[in-house]
């Protein structure tokens, strides 16, 4: 039970509720519980997340400059409820603060500042046969500047997958997700991977499908059992709506490109890790639509490097 609670908590940790699924055809290995505790199943577990992300300072193409700083913190509960289900619940919320220099501009005034984000994720996760798992979650969410109106902030989502187990370190998925984003629907098919190549290496996704874009996908080396190295990208595009006092009242802001990153992650403890991030963020983008959804201003940005620090504990 134990060798369990660690190895599904692991999961959803690195990889979020995609990689979840990967493991869920594995419960029946689990070494048998007490007789008193048979047909009881282990759980639940807990996993809590916060990361500091720094998107420096980057040139917009018409003029000016701006950088972002984030705050995400994340908190998710799976709870077997028989050997071949796993429910689940996951709660996130990020908080972009966005700084635009004086002179930057987009059509000759300066867009937003705060961004808050709050995504509510009900996962349930299937296990078919010894090969075959399936995961459905439906979500909800707000994305809104400061001041947005809360109705006119929210989101909603569902993703599906099914994922295949060649053997217990190669699984393989695939799936589809549909969000209808603040004036936008928008649907695209996904990959679900944890795939070791080596007794060192394996190719996974780093992040969570999401409102925000799908789970990309990262090469990860583990260099000893305490340390790891990952290098990684991710297609991401944040979209929210605005407030009345925005540049466009009551519009919908929005901000775009790919993340290519390296992490080192270090095990402070069997259940606490630390991970340092470095990247950039590259075909970077931001956008302005009126209230109504109609493309109104665009304006590139320079290629943009980012830090971050994240530390993610399970339990």
């Amino acid at each position: 039970m134990r060798k369990l609670r660690l190895a599904l908590s692991r999961m959803i940790v690195q990889s979020g509720w995609t990689c979840l699924v990967l493991a869920c055809w594995a419960l029946p290995a689990v070494a048998q519980p007490p007789d008193s505790d048979q047909g009881k199943p282990p759980g639940p577990f807990f996993t809590l997340s916060g990361s500091v992300v720094q998107q420096l300072d980057t040139d917009l193409d018409r003029e000016g400059s701006f950088s972002v700083s984030t705050l995400l913190l994340s908190a998710s509960v799976a709870q077997p409820v028989s050997r071949k289900t796993i429910l689940g619940l996951s709660l996130s919320y990020d908080l972009l603060d966005y700084d635009f220099s004086e002179d930057a501009v987009l059509e000759s005034a300066s867009p937003w500042d705060r961004v808050h984000g709050l995504n509510l994720a009900l996962p349930i996760i299937r296990r078919i046969n010894d090969r075959w798992s399936m995961l459905v979650s439906p979500s909800v969410g707000s994305f809104g500047a400061s001041g947005a109106s809360f109705s006119d902030t929210l989101t909603y989502g569902l993703f599906a997958a099914a994922t295949y187990a060649f053997s217990p370190d190669r699984k393989l998925g695939f799936g589809l997700a549909a969000f209808d984003r603040i004036g936008q629907s928008r649907g695209f098919p996904f990959v679900s991977i944890d795939w070791r190549l080596t007794e060192r290496l394996r190719l996974a996704n780093p992040l969570t499908v999401g409102p925000t874009g799908p789970a990309g996908l990262e090469l990860a080396y583990e260099i000893s059992p305490t340390w790891e190295l990952g290098f990684g990208g991710a297609y991401r595009n944040i979209r929210f709506r605005l407030d009345e006092q925005d540049l466009e009242p009551n519009g919908i802001g929005e901000q775009r490109g790919v993340v290519t990153f390296a992490r080192v992650l270090h095990n402070l403890s069997p259940r606490l890790d630390l991970v340092i991030y470095t990247g950039l963020v590259v075909g970077g983008e931001l956008r302005i639509e009126d209230q109504e959804a109609q493309r109104r201003r665009t304006v590139e940005h320079d290629t943009t490097p980012l830090l971050a620090v994240s530390l993610r504990g399970r339990f």
